[in-house]
Formats: C-alpha cells, structure tokens, sequence
C-alpha cells in the first residue's frame, strides 16, 4: 500500500501508516507457489518453451528477499519470463500470476 492521506477537511482528526515488509506468512505462501510452481513445470515440461531455463529461473526467484525492493524486482521480472516461456499452460499461468500478485503486495 502507497502513503494515505487523511480526508480532505477534517478536523481533531489523527491517521498514522507503518510500512511493515513482508510478513512471515507472506514469505510462507511464496515458498508454497514457488514449489507449486515447480511441480507444475515438471508435469508439464513437454509444453513449456525452455523448460530448463524455467528451472533455473525459478531456482534464483527463490533466493530473492522478497523484504527489499531490489529482491521483489528481481523477483518480478525472473517470473515474468518464466510466464512468457509458459504462455499457454493455464495453470502455470495462474500460479505465476499468483506469484506476481503477492510480490506486488509485498510493497
């Protein structure tokens, strides 16, 4: 979540934010799609585009510390190629789309 703002003219009003990181339980469901992931592309190499790539890609998402921005990032575009070598495998698709969406709310 971005900075908020208190609403427009309000009076004897207080609003406080902390930005936390990634939570444990966040680092926790990323591990279960990263390795859900992982199964998938294996029941499914014979459709994905350079699946050992996609191996390799995976091996170094996993490394990434998802609590710093250069983590997430790099994170975020090494899955984004995997999903471009899998385009077509919907369920790849959508745990990489999963994947995606939880870095993104690791922000």
């Amino acid at each position: 979540m971005g900075n908020v703002q208190n609403q427009p003219g309000a009076t004897n009003s207080r609003q406080s934010q902390t930005n936390t990181g990634a939570g444990a339980d966040q680092m926790k469901e990323f591990s279960r799609l990263i390795d859900r992931i992982r199964q998938e592309l294996v029941a499914e190499q014979g459709r994905i585009n350079d699946y050992q790539q996609c191996v390799v890609l995976l091996d170094l998402t996993a490394q990434q510390r998802l609590d710093e921005t250069g983590g997430r990032s790099t994170a975020t575009t090494m899955l984004q190629q995997v999903l471009a070598k899998c385009d077509g495998v919907p369920g790849l698709v959508s745990l990489l789309s999963s994947a995606l969406s939880l870095i993104a709310t690791l922000a």
